[in-house]
Order: structure tokens, then sequence, then C-alpha cells
């Protein structure tokens, strides 16, 4: 969003800053940059600040057509994941799934959701402090378009998984289809801090320039376009009007499939939006009235969100033993070389196996069993498709995976 764009500048620099890029006022930024990347690792994360380089390099020519504070929104959505793990001590992966592709979809529509009332309330105090120090060029309507929140959600997440699948060796954009990277090094790990740190004052200015030399009124422009509440729409009907029912679904039956590829939670929430919105909706689907529509589109939420968790559950609990199949070879390959099987699966390191894969698209993994008795192995992993109980089971004699649900 234009009306975001020094508020948002001065966040990014000051964020910087707590990287440790101090002596903004007595320094080049490529001094200052230069002098940073001899003191980063090789393979850690530029956080979340850097990131707004590549949106507001861009901002003066999109001007309008993306939001500075849906892209920033967005960009903290995404690194909620790694900033968990490095607090809860993950070490060996810190770009799960919300680093995919997928999973940058699914957080640009949560950002969709969240972004506009988040940029109402940063615009009326920007222009409070605009009109304060008598900036009136500064002041800008206090609406968001509707094509904003959505360029700048999928603008922020995709960019964001892009970025970091230059220099991360732990992200998959692909995945669950395929586990390769194909941007890994195309970039040099300085290279992609340096441009995101010189894209970000570069394209500061750029927008000040701009906004100087227009000597027009954002907020007339504003109003000629498309904002999200002049009149009802799709936005408005099958959105902001639902998204108590939106929350709902994606907290109780989408958040739990994608964290721990919990079908449990999605099938209880469709069963109940069945038991509670079909007889509401047929009692009142006679009268056809605004209160029977809005009931039939919460209904169609109520089942869409639930069915599209299951499919995607069910589609990755399938994968579980093609994706564990590292694992029955590196036991098997300790057998042939040991004669005998390994007591645990971390006999297998690093010899015969760096790390223990993972097994399934989600955030955390089920815990894979593993246990010799008599000499025979025993390997299972818990499966969404079934009961409690259910599990997909190696069967070492017969070399083959068996589901039993």
């Amino acid at each position: 969003m234009l009306s975001a764009m020094g508020m948002e500048s001065l966040s990014a620099i000051s964020g910087m800053r707590s990287q440790g890029l101090g002596g903004l006022r007595h320094h080049w930024p490529w001094r200052i940059a230069a002098t940073q990347l001899e003191n980063l690792p090789e393979d850690e994360l530029p956080f979340t600040p850097l990131h707004m380089g590549a949106v507001l390099i861009v901002k003066p020519s999109l001007d309008h057509r993306v939001s500075l504070i849906s892209f920033g929104v967005a960009q903290i959505a995404m690194d909620l994941e790694p900033g968990i793990r490095m607090l809860v001590g993950t070490d060996e992966v810190l770009h799960g799934v919300t680093h995919t592709i997928l999973g940058a979809l699914i957080i640009a529509f949560a950002v969709v959701l969240l972004a506009p009332p988040i940029g109402l309330l940063i615009l009326k105090r920007w222009n409070k402090e605009a009109r304060h120090y008598k900036q009136l060029w500064l002041v800008q309507a206090e609406v968001m378009t509707r094509g904003s929140v959505v360029a700048g959600a999928l603008f922020g997440t995709l960019s964001h998984v892009a970025l970091d699948s230059l220099i991360h060796h732990d992200i998959q954009p692909l995945f669950p289809f395929s586990r390769a990277n194909p941007l890994l090094g195309l970039l040099s790990h300085d290279a992609v801090y340096l441009l995101c740190f010189l894209a970000a004052p570069l394209g500061a200015i750029a927008w000040v320039v701009v906004m100087w030399r227009s000597s027009r009124s954002v907020a007339d422009s504003m109003s000629a376009r498309d904002p999200v509440n002049p009149r009802p729409g799709f936005w408005k009907i099958w959105v902001w009007d639902l998204r108590a029912t939106w929350f709902c679904m994606l907290l109780f039956a989408a958040l739990p499939g994608v964290l721990y590829g919990a079908a449990f939670f999605a099938i209880l929430a469709l069963v109940a939006a069945l038991l509670l919105h079909v007889p509401r909706s047929r009692s009142r689907i006679s009268k056809m009235g605004g209160s029977a529509r809005e009931n039939l589109r919460r209904l169609a939420i109520a089942v869409m969100i639930p069915a599209v968790t299951l499919a995607y559950v069910f589609t990755v609990d399938k994968q579980i033993p093609k994706y564990a199949m590292p694992i029955v070879k590196a036991i098997e390959s300790f057998r042939a070389e040991e004669g005998h099987y390994p007591p645990t699966l971390e006999a297998l390191r690093p010899g015969y196996l760096v790390e223990v894969p993972s097994v399934r698209a989600t955030v955390f993994q089920p815990q894979i069993r593993y246990r010799v008795t008599d000499g025979k192995p025993y390997l299972a992993i818990p499966s969404a498709d079934g009961d409690a109980f259910a599990a997909h089971e190696y069967d070492f004699s017969a070399k083959t995976w068996v589901h039993y649900q």
C-alpha cells in the first residue's frame, strides 16, 4: 500500500540496525552491507526486515497495485515457523512446510484476511503523524484496495520462498511434489544479502521522489479505484462477512492438518458443519432471503475447507512410504555390513543415514517407531488414513510397506 511506504521503510531500517547495521548516518549503504556480510554465517537467514527490499524496489513503479502493509504482514507470517523452531532449539530444519510454494499460497490467503484491519490502523496513525508535521502530501486515503492486498500477500510469500531458496539447504520449495531446490546456489549468500539491503533504501528514495513530484491527492486517486467496502461484491459476501467461519474452519480443521497431518479434526469439523448448517439452510431455503443465502455460503465454506484439508492429509499420507525409503535402505545397508539390524535409528548416524528424513509434508513430523525384537526389526510410521492405530509398517521379509488401518 502506497500509504505505508514511509513507515515500513523506517521499520525495515530499524530492523537492520537491530541486526548490527550500526552507524547508518556515517556510512554509505554499500560500505555498511560489505562490513556486515563479512560477519554473517554462510547459511543464516536474512530475517524478516531484509525481505522488504524486494517490494520497496518495485513500489515506485507499481504504486497502488501492491500493498506494502500486506507484504510486510506476509514476511512476518512466513518467518513464524523458523522463529518458533529457533526458540525450541530445532537445529536440523528451520524452514519447513511454510517455505514451500504450497505453504506460501496458504499463508497468502491468511494474510489477505488479516492485512486490511491491520492496514487501516497503520494508515490512521500514519495520517495523524503526517498532519501533525503538516506534510499533507503524505496523507493517504484510509482504504485498501482488494487487488493491492492480494498482490502484496502473494508477492510477499512467494518472493520470500524464492529468496530463501537461493541460500538455504533445508528449503524444498516444490514439496510435497518434489524435494529438489532448483534455485539453490544461483546467487551467492553475499549477493542475496547485498541486493536485499541496497534495494530497500533505493526503493524508498525513488518512492519519495515520485510522491514529491506527483503533487496530487492520493486520497482522490484511491477513491476512484476499487476499494474493499463501497459495494457488496465477491470479497465482502464470501470473505469479509463470513470471516468468523473462515477463521474457525482454518483454525480447527486446516491448521491441525498442516501442522500434524491430523485428519480427525477436519472430519469432526465437516460433520459439525453438516449437522449445524444444513438444517438451518433447509428451514429458510424457501424464503431465499439474505440470511438463507448467507447460510448457504457459510455451509459451502464449512464443507470446502475440511474437504480440501482431508484431501491434502490423505495425499501426503500416501507418500509416507516413498519418503521413508532412505530409512529402510540405511537399515538394510547396516545389516549387510554388520551382520545384524541396528538396535536404534540413532545407530545409523552418520555412516548410513546423515539425518532422519521428513516423511510427511507437515510442520511436525510423525514419531517413527523402530525396534528389534528377537533379531526381527519393526519399523512403523503413524498414518492419518484410518483409526488411532493406523500405521504404515515395513515388512523386511517381503520388502514392502503394509498399511494397517
